[in-house]
C-alpha cells in the first residue's frame, strides 16, 4: 500500500502540532511547513521532512509547490491550518493587524491553491483542506480580520470546488467551532457567562485532530465539526441582530467600547 504524503502548515502548536503527531505516528510520509524553523520538531519526528516558508510569501509557496512537482513528491494532502487570531478592532481599526489576519488567514491558503491549479497535470487525486470556523455565522467585533478571513476563505473553497471538480483536485473545508489552543482572541472583552457557554460547545484538541484527520482522507468536501457549535453561533448571529450591543461591540464617538446595559 502506498505510503501517503500529507504536508501540514503551522505545526508548532495546536491543531497543525496534534496532526503532524497523529500522521507522524500512523506511517505517513509528513512535510510541516512554518515560518520558522522548528527545532523542536525536527528533534521530536527525524522522520518528518521540515519546510520553512512564511505562508504570506506567494513567491516561496509556489516555489516549493513546483520544486515538489518536479521532484514527483506532491503531496496527497494539504491539511492549510496555519492561522492568526488577533484582536484588530477595539478603540479604532488596526488596519495593519487587520491585513496580517487576511494575508495568513485567506492568502496563506489560497497561496497554496494557486500553484496547484497551475500545473498542467496532477500525478495523484490531491485533496487540500481549508481549516475555516464557524465564525462564519457570528461575528466577533473585535477580531474582524479573523471573521472576515473565514468567511471569505470558506467562500473562495467552496467556489474552487466546484471550479476543478472535473480535475484531481479536491478542495475540501473545515468549519471548525471552538477548540482550546494557544491562539489569540478577545474571549476575555466577553462577559463571563459568553465564555462558559462558549466553553460548553467546544470540541477537545484530541477529538478536533481526529476527526479532521479523517475528513481528510475522505471524499467529503465540508465537515463542520463539532455540529453543536454551529447552533451556537447560529444563535449568536441571531441574538446580535434582535439584542442591542449583544457582543458589547458597538462604539461610541469616542472610539470606547458600548457596554450592555444590566
Amino acid at each position: 500500500m502506498k505510503q501517503l504524503h500529507v504536508l501540514i502548515t503551522g505545526t508548532t502548536s495546536g491543531i497543525g502540532c496534534g496532526l503532524l503527531e497523529h500522521y507522524a505516528g500512523n506511517n505517513f510520509h509528513v512535510t510541516a511547513l512554518n515560518r520558522r524553523t522548528d527545532e523542536t520538531g525536527k528533534l521530536r519526528w527525524p522522520g518528518v521532512r521540515f519546510v520553512t516558508v512564511d505562508v504570506r510569501d506567494t513567491a516561496g509557496v509556489a516555489q516549493l509547490i513546483h520544486a515538489l512537482a518536479q521532484e514527483n513528491d506532491l503531496p496527497d494532502i494539504f491539511v492549510l491550518n496555519a492561522g492568526i487570531n488577533r484582536v484588530d478592532n477595539d478603540t479604532h481599526l488596526d488596519l495593519v493587524q487587520f491585513r496580517d489576519t487576511m494575508d495568513t488567514n485567506l492568502y496563506g491558503a489560497i497561496n497554496f491553491a494557486a500553484p496547484l491549479t497551475e500545473l498542467k497535470s496532477w500525478p495523484h487525486p490531491i485533496k487540500i483542506v481549508a481549516i475555516s470556523s464557524t465564525t462564519n455565522y457570528g461575528a466577533n467585533p473585535y477580531c474582524l480580520g479573523y471573521y472576515i478571513s473565514k468567511i471569505a476563505l470558506t467562500r473562495c473553497f467552496q467556489i474552487l470546488s466546484d471550479m476543478y471538480s472535473s480535475t484531481p483536485l479536491r478542495f475540501k473545508w473545515v468549519i471548525l467551532g471552538p477548540v482550546p489552543t494557544a491562539i489569540n482572541s478577545s474571549g476575555d472583552k466577553f462577559p463571563k457567562i459568553m465564555i462558559i457557554i462558549k466553553n460548553l460547545f467546544s470540541a477537545t484538541l484530541e477529538n478536533a485532530v481526529h476527526t479532521i484527520s479523517k475528513f481528510a482522507l475522505n471524499n467529503r468536501h465540508q465537515l463542520i465539526y463539532p455540529w453543536k457549535a454551529y447552533f451556537l453561533f447560529r444563535a449568536m448571529g441571531i441574538a446580535r441582530l434582535l439584542i442591542p450591543g449583544f457582543y458589547q461591540g458597538q462604539k461610541t464617538l469616542s472610539g470606547e467600547p458600548r457596554h450592555c446595559s444590566k
